[in-house]
């Protein structure tokens, strides 16, 4: 995952750059890497036209042997009216042709937009090799895994297993930021891979017991059985889960400590959580307060945008930055 901000029209070509070295180095040819840097481009202009000025970030997709990319323009800009308007060519407010949102939608495999007038935009796009949509999925997932400004390595991470009956999910925060938080939250994820069939409890007791020469870590795991209409969560420290449905957000329950160095005895805990509940965890990198009631019709889109639109207003600015967003896929 890379981010690029995008403050006026210099940094435009610097992004766009990044971003077809990026695809590249996913497995596009010259081709789908001249598509992804096109659909950059028109994202990166926008920011710069319409938004004041934000940022685009770039991320891997996989759907087996295949890899895509993903973009996500965020801005805090005056917002948009009508989405549907200005996706016909044709539009445009500043004097250009106004093919840009339509073309960027025919290039891609996937297209969204989120808008509200006064809070900014949020602009996905998924593009694949050869043009081809990837293979249906159980879930739809978006995340954002971004670094304390200033470094390099993150201290946040997340992992996750499909079960047959759901999933389960770890948040990973390191203590404070920089090499040995992300060193923490490696070895999370590690012990995550080898233990993830075993009941969560066992999971966080063993994950405590690995950590003890790190740093130490807030971990949370969070596991949905939608059919059933049942979700546990053992968490420990300040990464943050709920689960949301409809308008109801139901934030779950964590322990205090330090996984690594001080926990009592992991603690299951039992929600409910029906078939169109969507997961989202989330570090302390964002504010704990964020209310979807700000976003009518957010929760309809993809969620990469709700991930992209949580994270543009809720990042805290000094501190690693993780969230994610699962549901599952409507069929």
């Amino acid at each position: 995952m890379q981010k690029f901000p995008i403050g006026d029209v210099s940094e435009v070509a610097p992004a766009r750059r990044g971003i077809s070295a990026f695809a590249s180095d996913s497995g596009f040819n010259t081709e789908d890497a001249g598509r992804a840097a096109l659909v950059a481009t028109e994202i990166c202009t926008n920011l710069v036209k319409h938004g004041g000025g934000g940022e685009i970030i770039v991320r891997q997709l996989n759907d087996g042997n295949r890899r895509g990319i993903e973009l996500l323009g965020l801005d805090k800009g005056p917002g948009i009216d009508d989405v549907g308007k200005c996706l016909r060519d044709g539009y445009s407010t500043s004097g250009s042709p106004g093919t840009g949102l339509g073309a960027m939608e025919r290039l891609s495999q996937r297209f969204e937009i989120f808008s509200r007038v006064g809070l900014g935009t949020a602009v996905l796009a998924q593009l694949w090799p050869d043009s081809r949509q990837p293979s249906a999925q159980r879930l739809e997932i978006g995340a954002l895994v971004i670094p304390k400004p200033g470094e390099i390595h993150c201290g946040d991470a997340w992992c996750y297993t499909e079960r047959v009956e759901g999933v389960l999910v770890l948040g990973i925060d390191g203590l404070g930021h920089g090499f040995a938080a992300s060193q923490a939250a490696a070895e999370a994820c590690r012990v995550f891979e080898l233990e993830k069939h075993r009941p969560a409890p066992r999971i966080m007791q063993t994950l405590h017991e690995a950590l003890r020469p790190t740093r130490g870590a807030a971990a949370t795991l969070v596991e949905i059985d939608w059919d059933a209409g049942r979700a546990t969560s053992v968490a420990v420290g300040n990464v943050q889960a709920a689960l949301v449905t409809g308008n109801e957000i139901k934030r779950l329950a964590a322990d205090n400590g330090i996984v690594g160095h001080v926990i009592s005895r992991p603690r299951e805990l039992a929600h409910e959580c029906r078939p169109d509940s969507t997961l989202i965890v989330h570090s302390d990198g964002l504010t704990a307060n964020w209310n979807l009631g700000r976003y009518p019709g957010l929760m309809q889109h993809h969620p990469a945008l709700i991930a992209g639109v949580l994270y543009r207003d809720c990042q805290r600015g000094r501190d690693d930055s993780l969230v994610v967003v699962i549901r599952r896929t409507a069929s």
